[in-house]
């Protein structure tokens, strides 16, 4: 006797696709939350904030309805956003959710920088299946990545008027405007030093697909 064919399952599409649409909402909610709240309603950070701290607990929830699974270190930055945002509500003091900035980015710097000190480079963790590349070349990328994010903290003090001795007093709209374009510049400072490199060291990626494989006779 033939055994029974087992029914084919077509995957739930529209599912899915309504799961990814809720994902994206959810990771824009607290950016639309702080800085829509700044441009709409009066340009007050106590208010921007609030919006933000919206945003977070949103977000939280629709993760759960989804059963999104967050990352270890997406937990941890957004336990630093809730507990900043706290004390900005609960002082009156925007200096709060401002250093926010600067405290977030110094942790991510120093966790690309760890993970290349205890050799579990995150980058080549991560992409080294696609991207091939020797560990030492994994290392230096890694670690030039994370120079703008450490330069990004830095300066976000100095604009955020957070450094004693600098007598300039930087406006809520500038630190604002600076914070909505500051991801984007460090992400492409970050490929610019990495791009320099491999350029300057004469180094072509592998990708998974095309490594070579060593002929067996």
């Amino acid at each position: 006797m033939s055994e029974p064919k087992q029914a084919f399952h077509a995957p739930d599409l529209p599912a899915t696709a309504a799961k990814r649409r809720l994902k994206t909402l959810a990771d824009l909610l607290p950016a639309i939350g702080f800085f829509g709240v700044f441009l709409f309603l009066g340009r007050d950070m106590i208010l921007a904030t609030t919006g933000l701290l919206v945003g977070l607990l949103t977000q939280l929830v629709i993760y759960k309805l989804i059963k999104q699974v967050i990352p270890k270190w997406m937990k941890i930055l957004t336990v630093i956003a809730l507990a900043f945002a706290a004390m900005t509500l609960v002082f009156r003091d925007p200096d709060f959710i401002k250093i926010r900035s600067s405290v977030s980015g110094f942790l991510v710097g120093c966790f690309f920088v760890g993970s290349v000190l205890i050799k579990k480079n995150v980058l080549e963790i991560m992409l080294g299946k696609m991207i091939v590349f020797p560990s030492r070349t994994w290392n230096v990328i890694t670690l030039l990545w994370s120079v703008p994010i450490f330069l990004n903290a830095g300066l976000n003090l100095f604009l955020a008027n957070l450094v004693p001795w600098v007598n300039w007093q930087i406006s809520d709209d500038v630190w604002m405007g600076y914070r909505a374009v500051s991801v984007f510049v460090v992400v492409a400072a970050s490929f610019g030093l990495v791009i320099a490199y491999l350029v300057l060291t004469k180094q072509r990626p592998q990708f998974g697909d095309s490594v070579d494989e060593p002929e067996t006779s």
